[in-house]
């Protein structure tokens, strides 16, 4: 080796210590400063430790070059920073970690905690080994003496920690699941060393301790579809075929009831004064259960109510009333109702004898907040006269979605189209309050028209020019909207009524 070279390995080895320590130095400004950054920025489940742990091991070795390496002083500065800095390393890991994985796994940190604690215990008795060369044997056997005294003072604690890791193992529920625990019902937020987090429907937080809930039987909703069932006593009268029919129609379209399995409808009793029946449906969602319940109770009260079907009660009613005569209630009812009828225009110009034709097939009914009165592509067989609470009427689009339409109020009325034509329903018509609707079905329409055939033109005029000014107003007239007119829709009319 020349003189030149030998020169440049020796200034080499004397920049060493200097460039090292200026390496260390910029690895602890670029640490804390990464920290900063973290603790800015803040991802949802990292935290600025790793990076402040990391610097902090960097300063830690900057200071051991400004003392003696080899006094004790030194040795624990490096020692502190060794530890220091792997401690940083594991942390940033296991937050990293943390954050990729699915919400359930984080949400249960008991073996997170774990690992991190066995992780910290490893680095620390290899650099104490390494460093100050402490020996682990008796260390090891000081901690064994101590592991035991503490296991005694901490019996329930440690119970609480065994119970968690089993509880993580097997897997009996996970965050985010609706569970039953003893007394307690609610969602799962998390497993913890000592508790169980449960958050209750009334939003309180309750932490029951992990040897309690390994001594209860835990019952998990959230495993796959869960069921309730409404119980309800209807009239030995009813036939109970017609009576399902009606109850199951309720539980179809009940909003929150999964179409997966179907609900069922089963008379499993008889009792004093009624056949008692069973609803039973499932939930997609436990979590719904009080609100998908009212909303059955609900909508079943008022589809009993419009089938004519009576709740009976075990009681005796009395009812105490001013005796009339039967015809001139009827005739009042029967004028009530003709007037209402009268408010459609294809309607107004009929008689007082061609209206009294439609009566006995008239029906008055009751519908609550969020039923749905009319289905979109079912064949109309009847339409309705508002006569109280707002309805909303609403189109389903070819990808799924539902379009708002228009909101209707008494008097409006709807779905006659449909009835007169025979043609599928173009929207549904949902009620948006309690709504009362009068009902006139085809087979009312039928009789008028063989009776009166006159009125069949009268009826075909109106809503034919109804339908043409509907048109012209969203689209300028073509062939197309002269051929579906008057006689397009008569001819259709006779068809479907008979006449």
């Amino acid at each position: 080796m020349t003189e030149t070279s030998l020169q440049t390995v020796l200034g080499l080895a004397a920049l060493a210590p200097h460039l090292r320590l200026a390496i260390e130095a910029g690895g602890a400004l670029a640490a804390i400063l990464a920290s900063f950054v973290v603790y800015r920025v803040r991802p949802r489940y990292v935290g600025p430790a790793g990076p402040i742990l990391i610097g902090a091991g960097f300063v830690a070795d900057v200071l051991m070059h400004l003392v003696q390496r080899t006094s004790q002083l030194g040795l624990t500065l490096e020692a502190l920073g060794l530890v220091l800095f792997f401690f940083g390393v594991i942390r940033l890991l296991l937050d990293l970690a943390d954050y990729v994985l699915p919400s359930k796994v984080r949400a249960s940190n008991i073996f997170w905690d774990l690992i991190l604690i066995v992780l910290y215990a490893l680095v620390l008795l290899v650099v104490l080994r390494a460093t100050v060369h402490v020996d682990l044997t008796s260390l090891l056997a000081t901690s064994a003496v101590i592991s035991v005294i503490i296991g005694f003072a901490l019996q329930d604690t440690l119970g609480n920690i065994f119970a968690g890791l089993s509880m993580q193992l097997q897997k009996p529920f996970e965050a985010g699941d609706w569970v039953h625990v003893g007394n307690y019902v609610g969602r799962v937020h998390g497993i913890g060393w000592r508790a169980t987090r449960i958050v209750t429907r009334e939003n309180e937080t309750l932490e029951i301790p992990n040897n309690l809930i390994a001594k209860e039987i835990v019952v998990n909703y959230t495993a796959g579809g869960v069921a309730d069932a409404v119980y309800v006593g209807l009239p030995y009268e009813q036939p109970p075929n017609r009576v399902k029919e009606v109850l199951l129609g309720v539980l179809r379209h009940a909003q929150g009831v999964a179409r997966h399995p179907e609900p069922e409808v089963t008379a499993v009793e008889f009792g004093d004064s009624a056949i008692k029946y069973k609803l039973r449906y499932w939930l997609s969602d436990y979590g719904t259960h009080e609100t998908v319940r009212d909303t059955v109770i609900s909508n079943v009260w008022y589809a009993l109510r419009r089938h004519a079907v009576d709740i009976p009660f075990p009681i005796r009613t009395v009812h105490l009333h001013q005796a009339r005569e039967q015809a001139e209630v009827r005739a009042e009812e029967e004028q009530r109702l003709m007037a209402e009828m009268r408010r459609v225009d294809f309607l107004a110009e009929l008689t007082d004898d061609e209206l009294k034709m439609l009566l006995p097939n008239t029906r008055v009914h009751q519908f609550g907040a969020g039923e749905v009165l009319m289905h979109q592509g079912e064949i109309g067989d009847y339409f309705h006269i508002l006569r109280r609470g707002t309805v909303e009427v609403v189109a389903q689009t070819a990808n799924g979605g539902a379009v708002h339409i228009r909101d209707l109020e008494a008097p409006a009325f709807f779905g006659e189209i449909a009835l007169l034509t025979g043609e599928p329903r173009n929207a549904s018509v949902v009620a948006r309050s309690d709504a009362e609707v009068l009902e006139l079905n085809r087979e009312a329409f039928t009789h008028l028209f063989r009776e009166r055939p006159d009125a069949l033109n009268e009826v075909s005029e109106v809503v034919a020019r109804r339908i043409s000014e509907t048109r012209q107003r969203v689209e300028a007239a073509s062939a197309q909207d002269d051929r579906r007119g008057r006689g397009w829709l008569l001819d259709k009319m006779r068809i479907i009524f008979g006449v």
